[in-house]
């Protein structure tokens, strides 16, 4: 599989939302493992003037990069941290092909 023309295809499937991209964010936790000849990663940040929290899984190649796929948005960091786990269990317990159709159907 060529990971960059995975990046192009999965590019329909990112929350796109101008205002969470433009608010101030803070780093909580992130996660990332090799994946292809790149690497797929999971990211939780919290917006510093709601205290909201944001998880959503993201793949990079040398390239390109896919982000905000699988977003979620949370109240409280308990939500963030349980949807962080599954996809952390689903990059780590599957294969490219059932990590990819994720990415296109949900979890």
């Amino acid at each position: 599989m060529d990971l960059d023309a995975i990046i192009d295809e999965l590019q329909d499937y990112c929350f796109d939302d101008k205002e969470t991209i433009s608010n101030e964010k803070e780093m909580i936790d992130n996660y990332q493992i090799e994946f292809l000849d790149g690497f797929i990663g999971i990211i939780v940040n919290q917006f510093t003037k709601t205290g909201k929290y944001e998880v959503y899984l993201n793949i990079k190649s040398k390239n390109k990069i896919v982000c905000s796929l699988l977003y979620k948005m949370f109240n409280n960091l308990i939500e963030a941290k349980n949807y962080y786990e599954k996809l952390k269990n689903l990059i780590d317990n599957n294969n490219e092909k059932n990590i990819i159709n994720h990415c296109k159907i949900g979890l």
